[in-house]
C-alpha cells in the first residue's frame, strides 16, 4: 500500500491520469480485501471519474463492476443492478466478453436474491455460453454452481447434481481445492435429501479432508455439522455429539455466533429429546437461545422456546 500511495503522488504530480486511475484501482482492491469497503468505494469512485474524463470505457466497466460488488455486499441491490447494467452496456458496445460474462453473472446473483429464478437462470446461461467460448474455466464452474443452486431450489435435484458434477470435474482439473470442497458439500446435501446417507457421508468426508488441508475452518465447521446430522439419522448419537462439539469449538474460535448457536441448539435437542438428558441440555439451550435472540435468528429461537420452557420447569 505504501508503494501504491507513492505511485499515486507521483502520478498526481505528473498529471498522469491513466496511471493515477490504475493506482487507485489497485489500492481499492487492497482495501476491499481488508474489509474497508468505504475506503475501497471512495477510491473506485475516483477511478471512475478519471475514466469518464479520459473516455476510457474499458477500465470504466471494470471499476463499475467492482463498485457493484461492494453495493451488493451492503444489500443495495438496486444500486448494484444499475451499475451492472451500465457495465453490461459498455461491454456489449466494446465487445468485451470477459467483462460481459462477469456483469451477467453478478446481475443473476442479484435476481436470485430477489427471488427471480427464471431471470437469474437466463443470465447464468448466457454467462455460461461466454465462458465456454472464452475457455474461462473458473468463470464456467462458478456459473454452473449457481445454476445448480437454482435447480435445487426448483426441486430438480438430478439437474442440480449433474451441474455440480461438471463443476467438480473442472475444479479437480484446475486444482482449485477451495471450490472443490464447496462443490462436494453441495452434492452431499443433495444426496442426503435424496436419502443416500452413505454417499453423502463419503463426500462430506472428502470435503472435511480438504478443509483441514487448506485450514479453512469456516467450511470445516459446516462439513462437521452436516456429518453430525447424518450420524444422528443413523442412530450414532455419541458420534454425532462429538462432531457437534468439534463444530462448536471451531465456531467459538472463529467468533461465528450464528453457527455456534446452531451447534449448541443441535446438541441441546439431541441430549434433551433423543437421549433424555434434559438437565444437560438446558445450559446448551439457554446459550443457544440467547445467541439466537441476540443475532436475529428468529426461527431458531422459536424452535428452541417450547423445549427450553419445558426443561426449565423440570429443574
Amino acid at each position: 500500500m505504501a508503494l501504491l500511495k507513492e505511485e499515486e503522488r507521483i502520478c498526481r504530480q505528473l498529471g498522469d491520469l491513466a496511471g493515477l486511475a490504475a493506482s487507485l484501482d489497485n489500492q481499492a482492491f487492497i482495501l476491499y480485501t481488508r474489509g474497508d469497503l468505504d475506503g475501497s468505494m471512495a477510491l473506485l469512485r475516483g477511478e471512475e471519474r478519471i475514466c469518464r474524463q479520459l473516455g476510457d470505457l474499458a477500465n470504466l466497466q471494470r471499476s463499475l463492476g467492482s463498485q457493484a460488488l461492494i453495493l451488493h455486499g451492503r444489500g443495495d441491490l438496486d444500486g448494484a443492478m444499475a451499475i451492472l447494467k451500465e457495465q453490461e452496456r459498455i461491454c456489449r458496445d466494446l465487445v468485451i466478453p470477459a467483462g460481459l460474462s462477469s456483469s451477467l453473472g453478478n446481475q443473476a446473483l442479484i435476481l436470485q436474491d430477489r427471488g427471480d429464478l427464471d431471470g437469474a437462470m437466463a443470465l447464468h446461461k448466457e454467462e455460461e455460453r461466454i465462458c465456454r467460448q472464452l475457455g474461462d474455466m473458473a468463470g464456467l464452474y462458478a456459473s454452473l454452481g449457481n445454476q445448480a443452486f437454482i435447480l435445487q431450489d426448483r426441486g430438480d435435484l438430478d439437474g442440480a447434481m449433474a451441474l455440480h458434477k461438471e463443476e467438480e470435474r473442472i475444479c479437480r482439473q484446475l486444482g482449485d481445492m477451495a471450490n472443490l470442497q464447496r462443490s462436494l458439500g453441495s452434492q452431499a446435501l443433495i444426496l442426503r435429501a435424496s436419502g443416500d446417507l452413505d454417499g453423502a457421508m463419503a463426500l462430506h468426508k472428502e470435503e472435511e479432508r480438504i478443509s483441514r488441508q487448506l485450514g479453512d475452518l469456516a467450511n470445516l465447521q459446516r462439513s462437521l455439522g452436516n456429518e453430525a446430522i447424518i450420524l444422528q439419522a443413523r442412530g450414532d448419537l455419541d458420534g454425532a455429539m462429538a462432531l457437534y462439539k468439534q463444530k462448536e469449538r471451531i465456531c467459538r474460535q472463529l467468533g461465528d455466533p450464528a453457527n455456534l448457536a446452531r451447534s449448541l441448539a443441535n446438541q441441546a435437542l439431541l441430549l434433551g429429546l433423543t437421549m433424555g438428558h434434559s438437565h444437560a441440555a438446558l445450559p446448551l439451550a439457554e446459550e443457544a437461545f440467547g445467541m439466537a435472540s441476540q443475532h436475529d435468528l428468529t426461527e431458531l429461537a422459536e424452535q428452541l422456546r417450547p423445549f427450553l420452557d419445558q426443561w426449565r420447569r423440570e429443574e
